[in-house]
């Protein structure tokens, strides 16, 4: 028993001998591994602590969109006419495109006497409409509506003819009109370098300006081609048929008529010139807008007549010309589309109902082209009767139709007034 006591006692100190030397092998080591640590934390411990992630900045609210204008327009037109239908479509299409714009356009035509002009602004006044646009029956009329719409505090835009003869003319917040002169001289010019001496005048409706305008362009440019009219120009639109030649003429207008913007009546005009002068009483009709043109084409062709025996001329440019010019039967027309007049007429407003600054007394341009110019100059050309595609051009910005445009002309007739 003894020896057992003896034999474990030793067994446990070679045990405890044995674990003494593992621990004294592992101090050094530990040792070690903190000196290697130390150096890392230190430099852990130098190093600045990593940034917290910045919060997201907030989105400015966006500001809440403006109010659209809201306007009640009446638009009054001296009689039926499709050129004034597209104009208004094309101004109330313009309008409608414009997210700026909430505009009521009421639209009204009269059977063109001055009366019905002076009462229709009237009743738009008493309405209480915003604005008030008008295609004028006549100078005197606009004149005394435009006092009317002063005294009323409403803005008086006038469309189509030119009223700058009005004493008071420059009390209208704006006008727009082609220059009618311009037009008719590019149509003396042609028929003067033609050889064109006898010509059939087939006039508007007279006393609205843009037919005496027409009429005063067409001789103004036979004279400056070299034509020889034998009186003073003024004088022949005075007396028209009866004017004091003086025996020298080479060239005369040897038929006056009053067609009205309408196909029936200027067809009749023209019928009642063949019957009176005969085929060969002249060699030229000039001819103030393309539906008349139609109704004189008609009344040649009823007479047994051929119209590319004889010069004609025109303005207005529907694309209905721009065919009759390819087919040889128009030989000069000027692209003077109501769209586009329409489309300033909406910059006008828009810009007057903003206050902002704007062009009041303007021309749009005038695009004169024949026979042998309209293949090259038909793709730029500003569509007349085709609204959807005007507009659709408009949108997409390729025609000029900006009333900043350089090609838009002021009118020299309200200069210094």
């Amino acid at each position: 028993m003894k020896k057992v006591i003896a034999l474990v006692i030793c067994v446990l100190m070679v045990v405890a001998v044995f674990a003494a030397c593992q621990a004294e092998e592992a101090a050094p080591a530990a040792e070690e591994a903190a000196e290697e640590a130390a150096p890392a934390a230190e430099e852990a411990a130098e190093e600045p602590a990593a940034e917290e992630p910045a919060a997201e900045e907030e989105a400015p609210a966006e500001e809440p969109a403006a109010e659209p204008i809201k306007l009640d327009i009446g638009l009054y037109a001296d009689a039926a006419g499709s050129y004034y239908d597209l104009l208004y479509e094309a101004m109330d299409g313009c309008a409608k495109l414009d997210p700026e714009c909430d505009w009521t356009i009421d639209y009204q035509l009269g059977q063109g006497t001055a009366t019905e002009q002076i009462t229709a602004v009237e009743n738009f006044i008493t309405a209480g409409y915003d604005v008030i646009c008008v295609i004028q029956n006549s100078v005197e009329a606009t004149s005394e509506c435009i006092a009317k719409c002063e005294d009323a505090g409403i803005p008086y835009f006038g469309l189509t003819h030119d009223f700058s003869s009005a004493d008071n003319c420059t009390d209208a917040e704006g006008s727009i009109a082609f220059d009618f002169v311009q037009a008719g001289k590019y149509a003396g010019l042609d028929a003067a370098e033609r050889g064109i001496h006898k010509i059939i005048n087939i006039q508007g409706v007279l006393g609205q300006g843009s037919a005496g305008g027409q009429s005063r362009g067409l001789l103004l440019g036979l004279e400056e081609g070299g034509a020889n009219l034998g009186a003073d120009v003024e004088d022949i639109l005075i007396n028209e048929r009866n004017a004091k030649y003086d025996g020298t003429q080479d060239t005369e207008i040897v038929f006056w008529g009053a067609g009205e913007w309408i196909a029936d009546t200027a067809q009749k005009c023209m019928t009642d010139a063949i019957t009176s002068l005969g085929p060969d009483g002249f060699d030229g009709v000039y001819v103030h807008n393309d539906p008349m043109c139609e109704g004189v084409i008609a009344a040649m062709e009823n007479a047994g007549l051929d119209p590319k025996d004889y010069w004609i001329g025109c303005c207005n440019g529907r694309e209905i010309s721009w065919q009759w010019a390819k087919d040889g039967i128009m030989n000069l027309d000027c692209n003077q589309p109501a769209a586009f007049e329409g489309a300033l007429a909406y910059q006008q407003v828009k810009a007057w109902a903003k206050g902002e600054d704007y062009r009041k007394w303007i021309h749009p341009y005038l695009t004169p082209y024949t026979e042998k110019t309209i293949a090259e100059l038909e793709p730029t050309m500003i569509p007349c009767t085709d609204i959807d595609k005007f507009l659709e051009m408009y949108e997409a910005g390729t025609i000029d139709v900006d009333i900043n445009s350089p090609e838009v002309k002021d009118m020299e007739a309200y200069a210094g007034k």
